[in-house]
């Protein structure tokens, strides 16, 4: 129960990685709050944990970022969606010199390519042998990564753990960010 007494707010909680985030910090004795939108909506709750963070000198922020949004595609596919996740990324870092002299680490989590139920329906990730051996070439971990791989980097940041570790944006992407495709 290492996070026993501590307060958890879980922004895209309601489904797939957001979800596992959820459990994972519950399972550690969080108490956890949950919402579900976007950019804007990953500032909106960082200023308001931001104060109440400050006079209690502590805390710790995880934003979430992706793989999408650290580096492009051939495609221009999903450009909205990759902007976004560029921006926390660099929000994260922003935020984290802000707040680190109130001892608050603020610190991102970019996922590759995970199978939730979402991915599993959308983009027939994890069901389609084709696709999926397609995908997983370009994974040096030659497999697709799965909710709790990126829930126990969240672990990791949350706890006493990264203590010292602010301002970063971990990859849980089983090695694809060697790769530009």
């Amino acid at each position: 129960m290492k996070l026993r007494g501590k307060v958890a707010l879980v922004t895209g909680g309601g489904r797939g990685l957001g979800r596992a985030y959820v459990l994972k910090l519950a399972s550690l004795g969080a108490d956890v709050v949950i919402n579900d939108i976007n950019l804007l909506g990953t500032i909106f709750c960082c200023q308001a944990v931001a104060p109440h963070m400050k006079a209690q000198r502590s805390g710790k922020i995880i934003n979430v970022s992706s793989q999408a949004g650290l580096q492009g595609n051939d495609t221009g596919a999903i450009a909205h969606y990759c902007v976004a996740k560029a921006g926390v990324a660099e929000y994260t870092r922003l935020l984290a010199g802000e707040l680190g002299p109130y001892d608050i680490m603020v610190n991102a989590i970019a996922p590759g390519v995970i199978v939730t139920s979402r991915a599993k329906v959308q983009f027939k990730r994890g069901v389609d042998p084709v696709k999926t051996a397609e995908e997983e070439r370009h994974i040096p971990l030659r497999r697709l990564g799965v909710p709790e791989d990126c829930a126990r980097v969240v672990e990791f940041l949350a706890t006493d753990l990264s203590d010292y570790v602010t301002g970063q944006v971990i990859c849980a992407c089983g090695g694809m960010v060697l790769s530009p495709s």
